[in-house]
């Protein structure tokens, strides 16, 4: 058998979402000028998420408008991206790694940003049943989706929302079951879950709330949800969106200390030396919440990069901010900031503003978060005050 030589590069970035492009360009930004390498699991070039479960699915926009950077951008930057061939062992003592092709690369250092896939549900599999997490699950949602056609969307977090909302701009018949008593449970205040349950209703989109399914069962191409409380739901189409679990398959078999993610230190070290991980697989401690969490946001997964990258060339490690999130559904924008933690109490005040609303989220008299809809300057204004102490009239 022949002997398969070792490619060396400076840093190995495991994953081609946000996160490890970022890396990728905040280290050459940072100074490194010898070799990077960039390994993305799927064949296509380096998307933008969000738009996957909008624009995308409701054919506003296509696969090559939301690429993260243009198709020469990597070779001018000299970032080796590899497309396709996802790395399937890490040895972290002899600092190589193996893809699925058969390459092997030796590195200095190694970023895992290998995300977070969709939460499965037993008896819950085949034909008509869809998650979005990648370009590919968008496409195939998209094809099936018709109007008319019935769509059950299992879970009211985000994305489950927003794929219904365009599932609904599409023509189709929605139905969205949550075992919780709300929609983005422990997400938003009870005032924003409230006003955009209003809208979504008002959009003929059906929400059922404390629902818990017992059984799935297909029959003569239609999916039937047995529930707990004896009644049933049918649909063509099942969107299942119950939350993501870490991908950490690759840094548990490394030996790396995994718990609902690759566990890492604030300047995102994981437990090997030289290993760092960022994005949604990545669980750091937050002061917040104290305790370890993953933080599933587009700006935590940049400004993650952007420490790794810091650490790596030996620069100043940018300062951490308070985490962002947005979403779109039926033409506003809600964007929050900041965590509240769900073991303590939370005081919200409710802003009336111009075109919306604006949410002071306070635990233990500090600002714990905001959140706003069709409010940009207030949430602007808002995000600096995160940690600061509650002033009485």
């Amino acid at each position: 058998m022949p002997t398969v030589s070792t490619q060396h590069v400076h840093t190995a970035i495991i994953g081609a979402g946000h996160g490890g492009v970022e890396c990728a360009w905040a280290l050459r930004a940072a100074g490194i000028e010898d070799g990077v390498m960039l390994f993305g699991a799927e064949p296509h070039a380096p998307y933008e998420r969000p738009p996957l479960s909008k624009s995308l699915l409701t054919g506003g926009t296509s696969a090559d408008r939301i690429a993260l950077r243009a198709g020469d951008a990597y070779e001018k930057s000299r970032i080796d991206f590899a497309s396709g061939d996802p790395v399937v062992h890490l040895d972290t003592a002899q600092r190589v790694l193996h893809t699925r092709a058969g390459r092997r690369v030796g590195y200095r250092h190694c970023v895992l940003a290998t995300g977070a896939g969709a939460r499965a549900i037993a008896g819950l599999d085949g034909e008509h049943v869809h998650a979005v997490r990648g370009l590919d699950d968008a496409h195939r949602l998209r094809e099936a989706i018709r109007p008319g056609r019935r769509l059950l969307v299992v879970g009211a977090g985000y994305l489950g929302l927003e794929a219904a909302c365009s599932a609904r701009k599409l023509g189709a018949e929605v139905r969205v079951l949550e075992q919780q008593h709300g929609i983005l449970p422990g997400r938003v205040s009870a005032a924003t879950a409230e006003r955009m349950s209003a809208l979504h209703r008002d959009a003929g989109i059906d929400i059922r709330h404390g629902v818990t399914v017992a059984a799935w069962r297909h029959v003569a191409g239609i999916w039937r949800a047995s529930l707990a409380d004896g009644g049933t739901e049918e649909a063509e189409l099942v969107l299942v969106s119950i939350g993501a679990v870490a991908a950490t398959t690759l840094a548990e078999a490394a030996g790396l200390a995994c718990r609902d993610g690759v566990v890492v230190d604030a300047q995102c070290r994981a437990s090997a030396p030289d290993v760092y991980a960022i994005g949604d697989c990545a669980s750091a401690y937050r002061e917040e919440l104290q305790r370890h969490a993953r933080i599933e946001s587009v700006q935590n997964a940049l400004m993650q990069a952007r420490i790794v990258a810091a650490v790596i060339a030996g620069t100043a490690v940018p300062a951490a901010k308070p985490p962002t999130f947005w979403s779109e559904q039926h033409g506003r924008r809600l964007q929050m900031a900041g965590l509240v933690n769900p073991a303590l109490p939370c005081r919200d005040i409710l802003h009336t503003t111009a075109r919306g609303w604006l949410v002071e989220r306070y635990q233990q008299d500090r600002l714990a978060a905001v959140e706003a809809v069709d409010s940009p300057v207030e949430f602007i204004k808002g995000v600096p005050r995160i940690g600061t102490p509650q002033a009485y009239a």
